[in-house]
């Protein structure tokens, strides 16, 4: 499931384009109307400039677009050294682009001696992304919000929930279809975009911090063009060597993983948590809660103690399914979650947790994004739809998903949230580019490093350690214990941090492929 080769599709780009990267006209920087207040470190040397691309790249003459430009120039005074320019290509859901640069390089001061040699020798760039147009008034997605709306998935596998969700995916396909950008969001369009905006900078090569989905794409640009790139660093990113709905089940599988090592905690400890030794009794228990509180609880179980909170609440709602949240609280004080005082705290408190997201989810999980997406514009999701329709392989049989949906639930009991609702909606769109169907071609690439906590939902491990054994240029250093997406300014992660600095600021790397970075002797394992 990959691009034929992108490189037929970047050839063919490359003949259609207006211009070259290197004759893109120089950025005109101004001062930027705001700087984020947790970044008043970097102010005077923040500004901003727009980019104009290319609307199609195969159709150069149907218009352009003005993409946002950030940068924080680098901090060393005129004369010393500096490097070039680090992109900054973030992972889905990120926020503004001025607080994610600003952010950043406010970090990079306040980290250690080589985050500070980063700080003083790289610019920090970032470029706005293409986003489905709200010039109507509304966006696709809103368009849509009349219509019924099913429970997730993997919480409600009834005939009519599908129904549901098939009607949705639908609408929601044909209605995006009409925003004039769908066809122009995704990988191909931004692998071009960021070198237009590499020609723009005036540099012959640009440094790469990819996080995430942004991984993906910078591994993408590095293939298309592997001499404009200098340093890559990948944080925890997706498998490019994957297709997009094998990285959305992998995201399922991950979770039943974490799940199973839940249940299998709580099986191991029987006299101390008191659920028994049967696991199959367990997951029984875990399927016996009502939709809602699955949908949104199976998101945020990361060990026993929360596991435990959950199974304790389901079997309060079983005598009582009507019991609200409050209610829920207020039995607290009557039961005991456990025998020995220190897990009944940790397990009242992880009670409390689940319940506050009950409260902030009570929606759910609606579009199979998962709790990053909370809050977050909806024509950003519906971008966030355009990109990974046009860039994988979903198939266009309606019922396929369905299906999919109840062998990963067979798979993966309570890892399947309502991710699979994205398989619906991208089987009901017409891909816009070539598919990706092999994986990227990185021998030309200078080496690279990728960095990765032990236990991440978003972008499993598994998946990122097939990568670098696939690539003969790619170094890893691995954060054992670790339970997050994003790790590479941690500063409870020194010796991740310490690795990634030394490699953006001299290009410096671990003499071996794959690095483990330990957790400090007192932390938690895994940690939240």
């Amino acid at each position: 499931m990959k691009p034929a080769s992108l490189g037929l599709l970047a050839a063919a780009l490359a003949t259609s384009l207006p211009a070259t990267a290197e004759s893109a006209a120089p950025l005109a920087w101004t001062s930027c109307d705001s700087v984020p207040a947790v970044a008043t470190n970097v102010a005077a040397r923040m500004e901003c400039s727009r980019l104009a691309v290319p609307r199609d790249y195969a159709n150069p003459a149907a218009g352009t677009l003005n993409l946002d430009v950030v940068r924080v120039r680098a901090a060393a005074e005129r004369g010393a050294r500096h490097d070039g320019t680090l992109l900054l290509e973030p992972d889905e859901f990120t926020g503004s682009l001025d607080q994610s640069i600003a952010a950043m390089a406010s970090r990079w001061l306040e980290g250690d001696e080589n985050w500070r040699d980063v700080a003083n020798r790289l610019d920090l760039v970032g470029l706005a992304p293409r986003l489905m147009d709200e010039a109507s008034g509304y966006d696709c997605l809103s368009a849509t919000s009349r219509l019924p709306r099913h429970a997730s998935l993997g919480a409600d596998t009834t005939d009519a929930n599908f129904v549901d969700a098939e009607n949705l995916a639908l609408a929601v396909g044909t209605a995006c279809q009409n925003d004039p950008m769908h066809a122009h969001i995704g990988m191909p369009p931004r692998v071009e975009d960021i070198d237009m905006l590499r020609g723009a900078l005036g540099q012959s090569r640009l440094h790469i911090l990819g996080t995430g989905y942004g991984g993906w794409v910078a591994t993408y640009y590095a293939e298309r063009y592997p001499r404009n790139v200098g340093r890559l660093l990948l944080d925890s990113t997706w498998d490019a060597d994957g297709s997009l709905s094998e990285a959305m089940e992998a995201r399922i599988a991950e979770r039943g993983r974490t799940i199973r090592r839940a249940v299998s905690a709580l099986v191991e400890a029987s006299g101390r948590y008191g659920w028994g030794n049967d696991a199959n009794d367990i997951h029984r228990r875990l399927g016996m809660l009502p939709a809602s509180a699955h949908a949104v609880w199976m998101r945020h179980v990361h060990g026993e103690h929360e596991l435990s909170a959950a199974l304790a609440m389901g079997r309060l709602l079983e005598r009582d399914s009507t019991l609200s949240t409050s209610a829920l609280r207020g039995s607290f004080a009557t039961i005991r979650f456990a025998v020995d005082a220190k897990d009944d705290g940790a397990i009242r408190a992880a009670a409390e947790r689940l319940l506050d997201r009950l409260d902030v989810e009570a929606n759910g999980d609606l579009y199979g994004f998962g709790p990053r997406a909370d809050g977050i514009p909806p024509a950003v999701v519906a971008s966030a739809f355009a990109a990974r329709c046009n860039d994988g392989s979903w198939g266009t049989r309606r019922r396929y998903w369905r299906d999919r949906t109840l062998e990963l639930g067979e798979a993966w009991p309570a890892g399947v949230g309502n991710d699979t609702f994205q398989g619906m909606v991208c089987s009901e769109w017409p891909g816009a580019f070539e598919k990706i169907t092999s994986a990227p071609a990185l021998h030309d690439v200078p080496r690279f490093l990728m960095v990765h906590a032990e236990f991440d939902d978003e972008a499993p491990l598994r998946n990122a350690a097939m990568m670098l054994n696939a690539h003969a240029s790619a170094t890893m250093v691995v954060a054992r214990g670790l339970r997050a997406h994003g790790v590479v300014t941690r500063t409870d992660r020194p010796c991740v941090s310490a690795v990634a600095g030394r490699f953006l600021a001299d290009g410096a790397l671990p003499a071996d492929k794959l690095t483990n970075c330990r957790l400090p002797a007192a932390a938690a394992l895994p940690s939240p």
